[in-house]
């Protein structure tokens, strides 16, 4: 049960946040990560350019992708046991896929190091596609642990 339980969770939590965020636009305060500035002279942070809601749109989808694969992937590694009972396959699955998801997320701190040194649209393109990457892995992962999700065809 608990293991159907998991992918449930995660699927119902990824509707939840698109619900919430369809159609509203994404406003950012000034300052903080998502809009560069210095420290002035007497400590005040000055922003030196205008908040960049792309990135904090693309850093929220990566986080909640990778956090849904990586909780199956935590839950299949400290329930093994339980898991390999159930289905001796999930982890041979599992592990095929785990060098995927390194790799993915390496390149996804490499493009948003890039774009953010140099945010134009062509860094931005790249991090999206990193992004798109990893949200069709998470379908993939989570179909390895519920036997009635199928998983989608490439």
């Amino acid at each position: 049960m608990k293991i159907l339980l998991l992918p449930a969770t995660l699927l119902i939590s990824a509707l939840l946040v698109a619900g919430l965020g369809g159609g509203c636009t994404t406003q950012l305060e000034n300052g903080g990560a998502y809009a560069p500035g210095t420290n002035s002279a007497s400590g005040v942070f000055v922003p030196t350019q205008a908040p960049d809601p792309a990135l904090y749109v693309a850093d929220a989808s990566y986080k909640l992708a990778y956090d849904a694969i990586d909780g199956v992937l935590k839950f299949e590694r400290e329930n093994r046991a339980e898991v390999a009972k159930l289905s001796p396959k999930v982890k041979p699955a599992l592990d095929v896929i785990r060098p995927t998801v390194k790799d993915v997320d390496r390149r996804w701190a490499l493009a948003r190091a890039a774009y953010k040194i140099n945010p134009i649209p062509a860094n931005l393109s790249t991090l999206q596609n990193v992004l798109a990457e990893i949200q069709r892995l998470v379908p993939v992962v989570q179909s390895q642990l519920n036997p009635n999700l199928s998983p989608p065809t490439p």
